[in-house]
């Protein structure tokens, strides 16, 4: 068995475990998620993209009036976990939201928990800010569209800005630097 074909049979087994775990899954036998950028942070090489599934949002069976919502962190970074993957309850009246699970997936498609808070707390964090805005405030501006599409392919197109963006960061890096060995900063 070759490296690549052990890769994709991780993969294939990446996608079935998390179908099982992600409640964005949970009544719908096809994996496709309607995917959309929420938020962005990170340094060249170390950018985290933070990508909510609309099909996820859904009234919570445990919580009334909470709306359920699962976003995936896809990291840069080789050295983190090719994904993380948090289901949360958010509540749009009170700003408050909770974290029902969390999976984190290495990048040779190893499966771990993540231990959550699962009491409820107020939205500060940036990016738990924007998955309350995702789900209250579903036609905000402050997000992009990545479309339809199955959720291997979410994360490969992901992981591809990245690597198609690396040299503007680079050339911007560069002008920040020079700006500031300039003096003109």
């Amino acid at each position: 068995m070759s490296f690549y074909s052990g890769i994709n049979q991780r993969r294939l087994l990446l996608v079935a475990l998390l179908s099982v775990f992600t409640c964005a899954w949970a009544n719908d036998s096809s994996p496709t998620g309607d995917w959309w950028i929420i938020y962005g942070d990170g340094a060249p090489g170390k950018n985290v993209t933070y990508v909510a599934d609309r099909t996820s949002v859904t009234p919570s069976k445990k919580t009334k009036g909470a709306q359920l919502v699962a976003v995936t962190l896809v990291y840069e970074e080789l050295g983190k976990p090719m994904i993380d993957v948090y289901n949360m309850e958010v509540q749009c009246p009170t700003h408050k939201f909770r974290f029902i699970n969390g999976q984190s997936v290495s990048r040779m498609g190893s499966l771990r928990h993540l231990k959550v808070s699962e009491k409820w707390q107020d939205v500060k964090a940036p990016w738990v800010q924007r998955s309350a805005e995702f789900v209250c405030s579903p036609k905000s501006k402050d997000m992009i569209a990545m479309g339809k599409m199955e959720y291997m392919q979410m994360i490969n197109i992901t992981q591809q800005m990245f690597f198609k963006l690396a040299p503007i960061r680079e050339k911007s890096q560069m002008m920040e630097d020079l700006d500031s060995i300039l003096g003109n900063k």
